[in-house]
């Protein structure tokens, strides 16, 4: 399927918390990825969810340039079937705002890149049609 929503995080001050909390109300099953930085929760069918730290906004490269979600704003991932950088620009060419470009996440073996729409949503594009980049320092 293309271009498919795979995945929403939820910023929070701290991730060990919010996933005990997820854990008594739901009983999901959540991993730190890594512990206190960014949470997977795995709720067994359908859509996945992340706890992303606030502070350190993983998978964003660089969050000093990011500006912080104000109020916390959920982030949405899509699945797609070309480079994330094509999906970026077309975003820009219609009014978004471009947060990163191209960078591979080695932790959970994609590319990714992000833009604001123009209504203040972040979305993320997830590649993981190319292989990961041959230099060393970029993983």
């Amino acid at each position: 399927m293309a271009n498919t929503l795979i995945f929403v995080d939820f910023p929070v001050p701290d991730p060990e918390v919010a996933q005990h909390f997820y854990e008594d109300v739901f009983g999901w099953t959540i991993k730190g990825r890594p512990p206190g930085d960014f949470h997977q929760v795995l709720p067994g069918e359908g859509l996945h969810i992340g706890i992303f730290n606030e502070q350190t906004q993983p998978p964003d490269p660089d969050p000093k340039q990011v500006a912080p979600r104000s109020p916390n704003q959920p982030r949405i991932y899509v699945l797609v079937e070309n480079e994330p950088a094509d999906y970026v620009d077309k975003a820009v060419s219609l009014g978004g705002t471009k947060l990163w470009g191209e960078t591979y996440w080695k932790e959970f073996g994609g590319w990714h890149a992000s833009f604001r729409d123009p209504w203040g949503n972040q979305i993320v594009v997830w590649h993981t049609g190319k292989p990961a980049p041959a230099d060393e320092s970029l993983r």
